[in-house]
C-alpha cells in the first residue's frame, strides 16, 4: 500500500492548518486482542471493517515513525489494564506541562 511520506505530509499540512502536534500517545494492542474489542463492538464502523492485514500495515508504520521520532512519541501498551495505562499518559502529561 505505500502511500509517499510527502503526500502524507502535504495533506497533514491542509487538515491541520496552523495546529502543531508536539506530542503524540501512540497505543499499540496485539491482534488477539483487537479481534476480542472488535468482536465486542455492538456497531462497526467503516475502519472496523478492513482486513487484520491492513491494521498491521498501519500499526507498523507509526511504530517506524515513532522509532524516529522519540521525543515526540510515546508508546502506550494497549495490552494492558487501561488504569496502568492512565497512570503512564497522565504522568507524561505532567512532564509535558
Amino acid at each position: 500500500m505505500g502511500i509517499d511520506i510527502n503526500f502524507i505530509h502535504a495533506i497533514n499540512k491542509l487538515l491541520l492548518k496552523n495546529i502543531n502536534v508536539s506530542f503524540t500517545f501512540l497505543n499499540l494492542v496485539n491482534k488477539k486482542n483487537m479481534k476480542i474489542r472488535l468482536n465486542k463492538r455492538k456497531k462497526l464502523n467503516r475502519y472496523d471493517k478492513f482486513t487484520m492485514k491492513f491494521y498491521e500495515k498501519v500499526q507498523s508504520g507509526f511504530i517506524k515513525i515513532a522509532s524516529k521520532h522519540k521525543k515526540k512519541y510515546l508508546k502506550i501498551n494497549s495490552n494492558k489494564e487501561i488504569k496502568v495505562n492512565k497512570k503512564i499518559i497522565f504522568k507524561k502529561i505532567e512532564s509535558l506541562i
